[in-house]
């Protein structure tokens, strides 16, 4: 019989090492840096998602991919105040609340679009969208960044919204089959 610790690490043997996670990191960022590195890294380009089509990032978007809504009210915020506020440099964060989960992955849409999981149909009640990229993420809590896309009248095809939600809620948001693939 050996050490205590030696029959200790038998009955209990070392953990295998954690699996890295699989989705990109979360941003620390606050508001007003999110808009920043927003508008340099997403705001005006292009993604290509798996079927070669190309989704596009309005600046306009912004305040509405943060869930941005007014503190005293819960209302939804208005785009063009919030974006004016950020442009000029008078934001003020304590007017707004925005969801927690909505700014710590809204740099994970560029990964979402290009190497999604299947594309659907958008079955959600109010959000007025066509289609939905899904991208399921090895992750607590919410694993699945859902990608709302609208075609405009020009037709280019822009995004509308994006959050996480859970793999059980993901049916209530989009149409099954996927359209892809």
């Amino acid at each position: 019989m050996g050490t205590l610790q030696d029959e200790l690490k038998k009955l209990y043997p070392k953990r295998p090492s954690a699996k890295q996670p699989t989705h990109p990191p979360y941003s620390n960022l606050d508001i007003p840096q999110s808009y920043q590195k927003f508008c340099a890294d997403m705001a005006g380009r292009d993604f290509t998602d798996p079927r070669n089509t190309q989704i596009s990032v309005l600046d306009v978007n912004f305040p509405k991919l943060l869930g941005a809504k007014m503190a005293a009210t819960g209302a939804k915020a208005k785009a063009s105040l919030v974006l004016a506020s950020l442009k000029n440099g008078t934001f003020n964060p304590a007017l707004y609340e925005v969801e927690d989960d909505r700014i710590d992955t809204l740099f994970w849409i560029e990964d979402t679009i290009c190497k999604c999981d299947s594309i659907h149909d958008n079955n959600h009640p109010v959000i007025e969208a066509d289609e939905v990229y899904v991208k399921r993420y090895d992750k607590i809590g919410s694993q699945v960044k859902l990608v709302f896309t609208r075609k405009l009248d020009a037709g280019q095809i822009v995004i509308v919204t994006s959050f996480l939600t859970s793999p059980a809620d993901l049916v209530r948001f989009v149409k099954m089959p996927p359209i892809w693939p």
